[in-house]
């Protein structure tokens, strides 16, 4: 009989209590692994954060377990990624055994001492690198809202994450000099916390590099990634680009470009800075009221913070512009069958990005900034637009089509990848180098 590969996953949320692009691309990996008996046993494990989630669990999958909450450390360490304990999870990993743990996220409940915890186990460490904020506070966008390069430089990290933070630039450049000597990172008060603020960037740098040292391999979804990393002298023989997969393709779109005269865009995703929301709303606002455009907006987090109360009180008079609530993924795909263009603004460097993904399955053409993942997926993509982060310049695509809707009918949506194909790509570029060979010749 041949040997299952036993398998855990390890990440900060379980889908669908939380819906981002990490949790979706687990979920969809593991219903393929889970297709797959005869090769896999599954488990996808998660600490909680609070009771909040004890009446939600009852509705999860068997194969979904939470652990208690990790119990936090100081500020320091809670920096560092370090905690007191991960209450259940070396048990966790006695009980089930598992060949490969794979970690999603690196964070307050994905910590070094879960990565200590596995090493000594003797499981293989898989790390998926699927946001910035993984290896960068700053989401990789520094001060002037540039790229960084992705170098680990403590003083020029924490002089950019102070200064995106609003300290004034000439007090984050003095503080980001010093280590913040006599103070303590874990005293209290304000001054100490910013004069300690290079310490805490140092030991998030060495716990970073400590997980990316102690992965046995490390998965990118994008070529950025993959060169960010090899920058942080990363060893590039550990770090394989395995690109996201998307939905099936939907059957042909129900709307011709612009068929009653009218552009209808379509935002969907939270609403937080980095997705870059504002900037399409700008160019619209920039339009002459008459021209007929139109913004449909679905996603969740409105009016949970400053940043999207002030956009709700920019458009709450613009008929333009409307917000639609958030949706389920499959009805969100075949609305998007209804509109003219996605836009995809995003100013941070996405690593998918997912939503373009699911657009080209609903058929969709997308305009997006010239950042990162978005490049990769929609350079030389005809029918598609790259675009800098510069509400001009989208007002100006927007006016364009307006006047020669027949570009938009160029867009012919490319062949989709699958999570299929994202299992076969592990198999055959990660799991075949640990796993014994009869585990997997299935």
């Amino acid at each position: 009989m041949k040997q299952k590969i036993r398998y855990l996953h390890l990440s900060d949320n379980f889908y669908p209590l939380m819906t981002g692009g990490t949790e979706i691309f687990i979920q969809q990996l593991i219903n393929v692994q889970i297709s797959l008996p005869e090769k896999y046993e599954v488990i996808w494990a998660c600490h909680k954060s609070n009771n909040r989630y004890k009446f939600k669990s009852n509705n999860l999958e068997n194969y979904k377990i939470f652990l208690d909450p990790v119990l936090q450390d100081n500020r320091l360490n809670t920096f560092s990624f370090i905690v007191k304990e991960v209450p259940g999870f070396y048990e966790l990993l006695k009980r089930f055994k598992p060949d490969v743990v794979h970690i999603h996220s690196f964070g307050s409940k994905t910590t070094i001492n879960h990565v200590e915890v596995i090493k000594a186990f003797g499981a293989k460490l898989i790390f998926s690198l699927h946001t910035p904020p993984c290896s960068c506070m700053g989401n990789l966008l520094n001060a002037s809202h540039d790229i960084c390069t992705g170098d680990l430089i403590d003083r020029r990290c924490t002089f950019l994450r102070l200064k995106s933070k609003g300290i004034p630039y000439l007090l984050a450049k003095l503080i980001s000099y010093q280590n913040g000597w006599p103070f303590s990172p874990n005293y209290k008060n304000i001054i100490s916390r910013l004069l300690t603020s290079r310490k805490l960037t140092s030991n998030m740098h060495i716990s970073w590099i400590n997980l990316m040292n102690q992965a046995d391999n490390i998965h990118v979804l994008s070529d950025w990634c993959k060169n960010m990393l090899i920058k942080q002298k990363i060893s590039s023989n550990k770090i394989n680009l395995i690109r996201t997969a998307g939905p099936q393709k939907l059957s042909n779109k129900k709307r011709l470009p612009m068929e009653d005269d009218v552009l209808k865009l379509v935002f969907w995703g939270r609403c937080n800075p980095e997705k870059g929301l504002e900037i399409v709303i700008e160019a619209i606002l920039m339009l002459n009221k008459d021209l007929p455009v139109k913004l449909d907006i679905y996603g969740p987090y409105w009016g949970e913070d400053n940043y999207s109360i002030n956009l709700i009180k920019k458009i709450k008079n613009d008929l333009r512009i409307n917000y639609l609530g958030n949706i389920p993924q499959q009805e969100l795909l075949n609305k998007l069958q209804y509109y003219d263009l996605g836009v995809v603004p995003s100013i941070w460097m996405e690593t998918g990005p997912l939503t373009i993904l699911e657009a080209f399955a609903a058929g969709l053409p997308i305009a997006g900034t010239n950042l990162g993942g978005i490049k990769e997926l929609l350079d030389n993509q005809l029918g598609c637009f790259l675009l800098p982060s510069d509400p001009i310049d989208w007002k100006n695509l927007f006016s364009n089509l307006l006047n020669n809707k027949v570009i938009l009918s160029e867009f012919r949506p490319p062949k989709i990848r699958t999570f299929y194909d994202i299992e076969s790509d592990f198999e055959r570029l990660i799991l075949k180098k640990y796993i014994k060979k009869d585990s997997l010749d299935i």
